[in-house]
């Protein structure tokens, strides 16, 4: 019986989802947001579990909301996936595959749910692939290449533009 969990959760991870938040610096480059995880402080994008009755690219966009207060616009197509073990406690750890998400941010809201509880930091893809420690999250980070006016081309749809309005967190 516990073989048989140990090999389903091997073949079918759990599944997350990820906001890859991006923007245009000044000067037109490119620049992506990372976060610090709670408890290690090692660098990720915003993730974690499916949120009932929202689309995938919208629950992304609700982490990147709680995680880093970022409110923007969330492209229903993913950019990839990576996986990783999930620590659970003391000695448990489930594999996880995080489906990717491109989140074209519009700003970064000044207080927010888990603020107290991790760092933010605007990078080039290049820098922030060397900071993740996940070879797959590495490789969509060095192949991110939006386009200028993705947002507007493709109908990206708002997403937790609700979240925005009333009260601060």
């Amino acid at each position: 019986m516990f073989l048989q969990r140990v090999i389903r959760r091997v073949l079918n991870p759990y599944q997350q989802f990820g906001a890859l938040p991006f923007r245009w610096s000044r000067n037109g480059s490119l620049e992506v947001m990372l976060v610090t995880t709670r408890g290690r402080k090692r660098w990720i994008i915003p993730k974690g579990w499916p949120v009932p009755g929202l689309p995938p690219h919208e629950s992304a966009a609700r982490e990147a909301f709680e995680e880093a207060g970022l409110v923007g616009y969330a492209d229903p197509k993913a950019v990839g996936s990576f996986r990783y073990n999930k620590r659970l406690g003391p000695g448990r750890q489930v594999r996880c595959t995080v489906e990717v998400f491109p989140l074209h941010v519009d700003h970064q809201r000044p207080h927010w749910l888990e603020k107290g509880e991790r760092e933010t930091r605007w990078l080039s893809a290049k820098k922030a692939a060397s900071l993740v420690s996940e070879p797959e999250l590495k490789k969509i980070l060095l192949s991110f290449h939006p386009s200028r006016h993705s947002s507007d081309e493709e109908g990206i749809s708002v997403s937790v533009g609700d979240l925005d309005r009333g009260t601060d967190c």
